[in-house]
């Protein structure tokens, strides 16, 4: 009897899976589907497709699909500590960290399974959370960590004002997600990443 796969069969297929399969690459493929089409409009056939395993396997892998879309918001407040460490790592000064750090989240903006798909948590969570409890929650938490770990960042890099500027920059990562979404050039995001840096720096 042949080994199990332990990558995700093909798009498409409808068949349950043997056991073995790789869960972190079955979540990031749900958390792209969350991310192009949000929460609310992604349906469990969509996720089906997104991950061939069929529903069965989904569910009893993480549950139904609010457990799923929670997992993936889990999955980019990790990816984004990640981040925050790599940049950490470099040492930069004030307003080249902080150029890095847009330019970086740009990157991550402008992909998605059909275009420019901005940030999971920014971008779909904040419109569950005004009904969901739990969806508040995590976007609440993830906020809470981005904020403090940006101002880490930015006092560690000599600025005089690390938790004013950290929201400011902040809030300038959730400009960019809305705008990357709404289809607006690298260009015009860079030049806004830039613009932020010579403030802040």
């Amino acid at each position: 009897m042949s080994k199990p796969p332990t990558e995700p069969v093909a798009k498409g297929r409808s068949r349950g899976r043997p056991r073995g399969f790789d869960l972190d690459v079955v979540l990031k493929a749900a958390s792209e589907r969350f991310r192009s089409r949000g929460y609310a409009a992604t349906s469990l056939d969509d996720l089906v497709d997104a991950t061939g395993l069929a529903r069965p396997s989904l569910y009893a892998a993480f549950g139904d699909k609010r457990a799923l879309y929670l997992a993936a918001l889990a999955r980019v407040s990790a990816r984004a500590e990640r981040g925050f460490d790599a940049i950490a790592a470099q040492q930069l000064g004030l307003r080249t960290l902080v150029e890095c750090m847009l330019m970086f989240t740009i990157d991550g903006y402008l992909t998605g399974e059909n275009g420019p798909s901005g940030c999971l948590a920014v971008s779909t969570a904040s419109a569950e959370s005004a009904s969901d409890p739990q969806v508040r929650g995590a976007l609440a938490d993830f906020l809470a960590m981005e904020d403090r770990r940006i101002e880490e960042l930015l006092a560690a890099a000599g600025s005089m004002h690390p938790a004013a500027h950290a929201r400011i920059v902040a809030a300038v990562i959730h400009s960019l997600s809305v705008r990357a979404r709404a289809g607006e050039p690298r260009e015009a995001l860079e030049r806004i990443a830039r613009d932020c840096a010579a403030l802040v720096g």
